[in-house]
């Protein structure tokens, strides 16, 4: 399911799309309603797994990202599926917002996974709900074998960027992650104008680009909406730049099959 359009025909598209309010664009939203919706969420309705998802409507099955089991069968469960990007199938893995009874979890799916990058698209706290549990330290901090510390922190206007030395104290081999922050979300609607992610986008990439194809970049905000919008954009771009075309509605029915709601509103 796509619909692609070229560059030089894309203004065109646009304002035909927008014309009455949006009302192209709000059909093309609503034909992505269901996608995904009927796929078997068995894992994350396991009773075992039930208290790791933060929302009862983003659960994962076919693609989700499996754990080594440690001890029980149900220890594999994170609430995280891979997501295909413009370079690889498993580009991205889309997480929820670690809760505090998961942010084990989520080291261990970083080391297994061997991730470099982490981009976060929430602050912990919006409109004073808990969207997401800190679960980086300021300073050190275990979590399980896991030991993270926290080498660097440049807290910049529209987001900080931190790096993390993982050391596995059961191997004693080390890693570094780099921390991708993005503060300027506000907490209704949508950043004013598309610069600033843009901007934002060019620096996670450039640092994506220094691992191999082997090393997915996680992305997460609370649940799925920010996280959906950023990796559309990352792979818009690529489609713009290598393809001179651009398919929205494709990048998004795609996720949506490995992620349901992945981009939460038009």
């Amino acid at each position: 399911s796509n619909i692609s359009v070229r560059i030089e025909e894309y203004e065109d598209y646009f304002r035909k799309q927008q014309a009455d309010s949006n009302c192209g664009f709000a059909e093309e939203y609503e034909d992505l309603k269901i996608v995904g919706t009927a796929q078997a969420k068995s894992s994350a309705l396991a009773i075992e797994n039930k208290g790791k998802n933060r929302y009862n409507n983003v659960l994962p099955d076919s693609s989700r990202v499996k754990l080594s089991p440690s001890g029980s069968p149900f220890d594999d469960y994170i609430n995280a599926n891979y997501i295909a990007g413009y370079n690889s199938k498993k580009e991205y893995i889309a997480a929820q917002g670690p809760l505090p009874a998961t942010v084990n979890e989520f080291w261990r799916m970083i080391w297994e996974k061997h991730v470099h990058t982490i981009v976060m698209l929430t602050r912990c706290n919006e409109q004073g709900r808990v969207k997401c549990e800190k679960y980086w330290p300021s300073q050190s901090k275990m979590y399980n074998n896991l030991g993270v510390t926290n080498t660097s922190e440049i807290p910049l206007e529209d987001w900080t960027i931190s790096d993390f030395t993982i050391k596995n104290v059961k191997t004693a081999e080390t890693r570094q992650v780099r921390h991708f922050h993005f503060t300027a979300w506000p907490d209704h609607g949508v950043p004013e104008t598309t610069e600033v992610l843009i901007n934002f986008r060019h620096l996670v990439r450039e640092h994506m680009d220094q691992y191999s194809r082997n090393s997915p970049t996680v992305v997460h905000c609370a649940g799925v909406g920010r996280t959906g919008t950023f990796i559309a954009l990352d792979h818009l771009i690529f489609q713009i730049e290598r393809d001179s075309m651009v398919d929205i509605f494709g990048i998004v029915y795609d996720m949506r099959m490995h992620r349901t709601l992945m981009v939460q509103t038009e």
